[in-house]
């Protein structure tokens, strides 16, 4: 995302975080939902379909408290090279 949006600005740092919000979380959590259907033995695209219309927007809605402000701090404050650590560990705690 910094070679694409490579500032960091309050400007650039907010256009940062609509993308986590609204491609990356989005795209992670059906993957996610993919994985823990696979796990339980009943992956097929129907059931992931399905998985996706009825927890989707409710896992994004719980999403808009926690990943804005997470994108937030690590864009404006953790250098770059522990990004990547700094969104595990708050992956972790979500």
């Amino acid at each position: 995302i910094f070679s694409i949006l490579p500032s960091t600005s309050l400007a650039s740092t907010l256009q940062k975080a609509v993308l986590g919000q609204c491609l990356f979380g989005p795209s992670f959590t059906c993957v996610f939902f993919a994985t823990s259907l696979m796990q339980d033995g009943r992956f097929t695209i129907p059931n992931w379909i399905s998985k996706i219309k009825s927890d989707l927007p409710q896992a994004f809605i719980s999403g808009a408290g926690f990943w804005p402000l997470v994108d937030l701090i690590s864009y404006s404050f953790v250098p770059v090279k522990f990004i990547p650590l700094f969104i595990n560990m708050c992956s972790f705690v979500w």
